[in-house]
């Protein structure tokens, strides 16, 4: 990880890659019908699991003493 990064920055891409793809899967269930009530349940998850991933990201950033350190 290079000193320009962001702590954090990668999770918080992954989070939110994974909500959009749960929420891509739940809209094209809604206008299609062709999503069983199982790929309903993995979009619900991908949304829970990416923002968690999201929140935990953005904690942690905020309360890491390292960052202190490469702050001008």
């Amino acid at each position: 990880m290079s000193i320009d990064e962001k702590p954090g920055e990668s999770a918080r891409t992954f989070g939110a890659i994974a909500i959009v793809i749960g929420l891509l899967i739940g809209a094209f269930g809604f206008l299609t019908d062709g999503v069983p009530p199982r790929g309903y349940y993995f979009a619900g998850l991908l949304v829970l699991v990416g923002s968690a991933v999201r929140i935990e990201a953005a904690l942690k950033h905020r309360t890491d003493p390292v960052r202190a350190e490469h702050q001008p």
